[in-house]
């Protein structure tokens, strides 16, 4: 009796799912273009964990944090790593790779805690050849809500703030004085959105990592549709191997 009544059940929940289903659709994830836009180019930074198998089974894996670059371009387009934690170690173990920010000179600045002197100190990357310079004195972490206005006095958006509760959308938005103006906006899952939001350098176009762990490029203006990067054609051949995960956008850069 029993194994009947919970196979009722079992049946209940089957139908009840497969009548939602039928009522409101499955909605698939947004499809992008790949092609990449002429009007767009620089360099992406992005911070990224990595997973590496230990040679020496049954040490458990490697675990990173670096960011890497991506040049974009229509002919040439190459990822490169520029630094990672382990990099820097004979600094400190305390490395704020997601705390980085990019001067005018479109270095790195990554800040650490100086266990010697007890104070946050910062490290120069050349982001050419890799040279590190330390900082001399201590340094002040960014409020990089900063990052997010462009040339143009125009502010991203968080995207998760911007969808009603429950809605099957995702969306890009910025604002200008008052004014909240709409980049894009998709049909998509319940838990598919927008975050880490950068300009271009030129403020006319916004980089955004997506919950599938994609970088989307969007124009402010629409002059070109969203544009996927696709890192299965350019991605660096350094960490083939290792699961890479991206975590977050630093900054595009000239």
């Amino acid at each position: 009796m029993k194994k009947k009544s919970t196979l009722i059940k079992s049946l209940v929940i089957l139908l009840f799912s497969v009548l939602l289903v039928a009522l409101f659709g499955v909605v698939p994830l947004p499809e992008y273009n790949t092609e990449v836009s002429s009007e767009i180019s620089g360099s992406i930074f992005y911070m990224v964990e990595i997973e590496s198998s230990n040679l020496i089974p049954p040490a458990p894996d490697i675990l990173d944090q670096c960011i890497f670059k991506i040049n974009i371009s229509v002919k040439d387009m190459n990822e490169k790593k520029v630094i990672c934690s382990s990099d820097l170690y004979e600094y400190s173990y305390n490395i704020y790779l997601n705390d980085t920010d990019i001067d005018a000179n479109q270095n790195l600045i990554i800040r650490y805690w100086d266990n010697s002197s007890d104070v946050e100190m910062a490290l120069t990357i050349d982001t050419k050849n890799n040279d590190i310079k330390p900082s001399v004195g201590s340094v002040n972490s960014p409020n990089r809500d900063t990052y997010k206005v462009n040339s143009f006095g125009e502010k991203l958006l968080n995207s998760w703030d911007m969808r009603e509760a429950n809605t099957r959308t995702a969306g890009v938005y910025f604002q200008k004085n008052s004014e909240i103006v709409e980049v894009f906006n998709v049909e998509a899952p319940t838990n598919y959105y927008f975050e880490s939001l950068v300009w271009s350098p030129d403020g006319r176009s916004i980089a955004a990592l997506d919950t599938e762990n994609e970088i989307i490029i969007f124009s402010k203006s629409k002059t070109f549709d969203p544009i996927k990067l696709n890192f299965d054609s350019y991605s660096s051949l350094e960490f083939a191997d290792d699961e890479k995960v991206i975590y977050q956008i630093i900054g595009w850069s000239n």
